[in-house]
């Protein structure tokens, strides 16, 4: 189970991080068209922000996983170690919740897009296509949130506060 963790870890990074840099290569493209040729390409725009999109809601869930994403924790942290792993059930599970209903919807979307047809306006690539993210990025998120949920309630949470004491990173 380890090394699936390890190569699904793997596989989430190298992910987030092609598409990224794929769309931020497009836009250093851009700008280098623009500047120096006077001569841009709006699909060069159009598939930048595509890419950067889906780099970006592909590292939620990597940010996730590490605890890289935006908390408030000057009250979390005057909890005791027990009060802090309910409030930590508590919010992985509404955290859960709203990826049921992230996913959901942009399977709809995406269904929605399938059925009409639509298409972008510049390339006339298939919209359904670059909304594909959502629902991918919900069934990561979803995955991420239920892997916390399982480390705080397994053995009544006793990997979770080994983790805390080591430094939180769980």
């Amino acid at each position: 189970m380890k090394k699936f963790k390890d190569i699904y870890s793997a596989l989430e990074d190298y992910f987030s991080g092609l598409m990224l840099v794929i769309g931020l290569t497009l836009i250093f493209i851009n700008v280098i068209l623009r500047y120096f040729f006077g001569k841009p390409m709006s699909i060069l725009d159009e598939f930048s922000v595509y890419f950067v999109v889906w780099g970006i809601l592909a590292g939620v869930a990597v940010a996730l996983r590490n605890n890289h994403h935006i908390k408030v924790d000057i009250l979390y942290n005057a909890f005791s170690i027990k009060k802090k792993r309910f409030v930590s059930i508590f919010a992985n599970t509404v955290g859960l919740a709203f990826t049921f209903f992230y996913t959901y919807f942009g399977y709809e979307l995406v269904n929605n897009y399938i059925i009409s047809g639509q298409r972008s306006t510049d390339s006339q690539f298939p919209l359904w296509i670059v909304n594909l993210i959502m629902p991918i990025s919900g069934l990561m998120l979803g995955g991420r949130f239920i892997e916390k949920l399982f480390l705080l309630i397994k053995n009544r949470g006793q990997g979770w506060y080994k983790a805390e004491a080591e430094g939180g990173q769980h």
